[in-house]
């Protein structure tokens, strides 16, 4: 067994069982405990488990309280205009986008220098920065409407979603937790996971702070998505572990 496998069975089961035995983590994978102990503490140097005598445990998650879309627009400003910079590299002319809500995601129009451009969303405010502009054809998702982060949500959003193929799609995280993609609302997740799994190719956004923050609900795996694009203030440590499973972009 390779040992990027061996990570990362013992990460899904620490994330199983939150403390969890050298013996029992050398008898499920069939290999010696010296091997799990140096196994151990790799992933303790990258920041992943916490060691405990005779063992490891899950490292403490860092809590996630949703804020409102107003409270989220003064956070970490210069990071989200970095990313969404690089977003807008990735747009070519006659492309068919999806841009998904989220303070970030909003910023993408400032930086886009492609022409004849689909852009779709399930973004009030996505759509507010694109609709006058002559360039792009504009077609705003329509269901339940979420106010707190001003997305349309819901069976009626995801049905029309579910219809929809794009070039690609930029989706905002609330945090990024071992390889899951998590948000704070399980059915702007559906939504999220619905249009992910209908692009060509999937772009997850998350500036430095989301890496370690676990909210409600899981909508993707990081394995299944073309890139992560971030910031340069990532902890080399944390990009390391991710390029195992996709593309950092920064």
């Amino acid at each position: 067994m390779l040992k990027e496998d061996r990570y990362r069975l013992i990460l899904d089961v620490i994330s199983q069982k939150d403390v969890v035995k050298v013996s029992e983590l050398a008898g499920r994978l069939n290999v010696a405990e010296m091997t799990i102990r140096r196994d151990l503490n790799a992933l303790e140097e990258q920041g992943l488990i916490e060691r405990v005598h005779g063992g490891a445990k899950k490292k403490g998650t860092i809590p996630y309280v949703e804020l409102s879309h107003v409270q989220k627009q003064t956070i970490n400003v210069e990071e989200k205009k970095h990313i969404a910079q690089k977003c807008a590299e990735l747009i070519c002319d006659h492309d068919i986008v999806f841009i998904g809500p989220g303070t970030t995601n909003e910023l993408i129009y400032d930086y886009v220098k492609a022409e004849n451009v689909d852009v779709i969303t399930n973004s009030i405010t996505v759509f507010n920065r694109f609709k006058h502009d002559s360039r792009y054809d504009v077609i705003l998702i329509g269901g339940r409407f979420r106010e707190r982060t001003g997305t349309f949500i819901g069976y009626f959003a995801n049905k029309l979603l579910s219809e929809i193929k794009v070039n690609k799609a930029f989706i905002g995280t609330n945090g990024i937790i071992d390889t899951r993609v998590t948000t704070a609302n399980e059915e702007e997740g559906n939504g999220q996971r619905i249009i992910l799994d209908n692009a060509a190719e999937k772009y997850i956004l998350a500036d430095h702070s989301k890496f370690g923050v676990e909210a409600f609900c899981t909508f993707y795996d990081v394995k299944n998505v073309t890139a992560i694009i971030t910031d340069t203030k990532i902890s080399p440590k944390i990009e390391e572990y991710y390029k195992k499973w996709t593309k950092i972009i920064k």
